[in-house]
């Protein structure tokens, strides 16, 4: 497996966007192309990563599942496993760390536990008896296992405190040492996380916020910080996104991809468009086929149908897409090919489908014309042309986000109420 730091879509550099009522976070890779984004609003928090103490409401064993409540009332699903049975009753409190955004209607993932997790591994914090263990992930091949188990006891044990404990992900064995990642996963978790006596609900620790986290997952690249080129990223993001949200990618090959989700699953078509050149359409789908996945944030079974070839030519392209697909910190499974001839994958949960979070109207809308009145001189009055249904959630839902505008806003509500238009500046 490629080292996400050498492949051709690793991360290499971020660019965080504090704007009134929302932040957003843009993954950029090679010449500037958006390879994931993240949002934490105002209205609708980003809390994955974060940790709670919560009071267990009601299980379900049947479906390895436990229900419970932060203490703003956000309902809260708690995947079980087997070792959690014992754990999980009526009225226990709990801690737990966020793992997914809600989706199709369903609650906030979690886990059972406190954990921190970086691209190599996940630290495991208040172990009871105060043991400190290491582990490896199930999906590290057999063949690696014993050496990678040894390596990780004799590197990582003196590291951990007690109550401390690490699991090693699928992409951890590049690491020249492991005790420095080790090291470094305590000293965030020591320096961030809030003592919580075991009988009391509330948050321990807040994930550390968007940039943070992301840095846990891509490692120490350069943060975009010049006010210079705010505007320029800004644009780029929001081009890159209006991109993503549309079914239909274009390649340079002169095919296409076909991106589209249903409750059950995404499916991903690869149209050659008469495209005679194979070679080059397949190693230039692998790629995108990759990107689009991270950047659309898909989730769960992932179904590909791509035009049948010679089998040399699979072969080649599923090793393109798996290597394409390593530098994605969700570690999507490659599964293999279905028996009517469609690639699957299945990829664990995390960050709302990015089309989810645009279909979030009309705060995103209104909060983008929040955005460009952030890009006019600082502290003259701004009107801001907006539709009724702008005005609307800006004036009750989105209020908090109008608080923290640094100058004096009039709102101007166009006649014509439709959706194809965009806030807009006025003067």
């Amino acid at each position: 497996m490629i080292p996400p730091a050498m492949h051709k879509l690793a991360v290499k550099k971020l660019f965080l966007e504090i704007a009134p009522g929302q932040t957003r976070l843009g993954f950029f890779g090679k010449d500037d192309r958006l390879l994931d984004v993240w949002f934490d609003s105002l209205h609708r928090p980003n809390l994955i990563g974060s940790v709670h103490n919560i009071r267990i409401e009601r299980v379900f064993p049947n479906q390895n599942r436990a229900t419970g409540r932060l203490d703003d009332g956000v309902l809260i699903s708690v995947r079980l496993r087997k070792a959690d049975a014992a754990l999980a009753n009526a009225g226990a409190i709990l801690p737990v760390t966020i793992t997914a955004a809600p989706r199709h209607g369903k609650p906030w993932q979690a886990m059972i536990g406190a954990r921190l997790a970086s691209d190599c591994m996940i630290l495991l914090i208040g172990l009871p008896e105060g043991a400190a263990t290491t582990g490896l992930s199930s999906q590290i091949p057999v063949e690696q296992r014993a050496a990678l188990k040894a390596r990780l006891a004799a590197e990582a044990m003196h590291e951990l405190p007690a109550g401390f404990g690490v699991i090693l992900r699928r992409n951890g064995g590049h690491l020249p040492n492991f005790s420095s990642e080790v090291s470094r996963l305590v000293g965030m978790w020591q320096n961030s996380a809030n003592e919580m006596p075991k009988n009391q609900t509330g948050i321990v620790f807040d994930g550390g916020g968007l940039l943070a986290r992301a840095k846990r997952l891509v490692g120490d690249v350069m943060v975009l910080d010049d006010p210079a080129r705010d505007a320029e990223m800004s644009c780029l993001l929001d081009d890159a996104i209006a991109a993503a949200v549309l079914q239909k990618t274009p390649l340079a090959s002169g095919g296409h991809l076909w991106c589209e989700q249903s409750h059950a699953l995404w499916s991903i078509d690869l149209d050659s468009n008469g495209v005679n050149d194979f070679d080059q359409l397949f190693d230039e789908a692998a790629n995108e086929i990759a990107r689009q996945i991270r950047l659309r944030a898909m989730s769960g079974p992932v179904l590909i149908d791509v035009p049948r070839m010679a089998i040399p030519k699979g072969k080649k392209f599923r090793k393109a897409l798996q290597d394409a697909l390593a530098n994605d910190p969700r570690q999507p499974d490659f599964l293999g090919m279905t028996r009517s001839g469609l690639l699957e994958l299945q990829i664990a949960h995390g960050e709302i489908a990015l089309d989810a979070v645009m279909q979030d109207q009309p705060a995103q809308d209104a909060l983008a014309g929040l955005r460009l009145i952030m890009k006019q001189p600082a502290f003259q009055p701004v009107k801001l042309a907006v539709s009724q249904a702008m005005a609307i959630w800006l004036e009750g839902p989105g209020r908090s986000a109008l608080d923290q505008l640094d100058r004096q806003l009039q709102l101007v509500i166009w006649s014509d109420d439709t959706h194809n238009q965009a806030a807009h500046i006025l003067g």
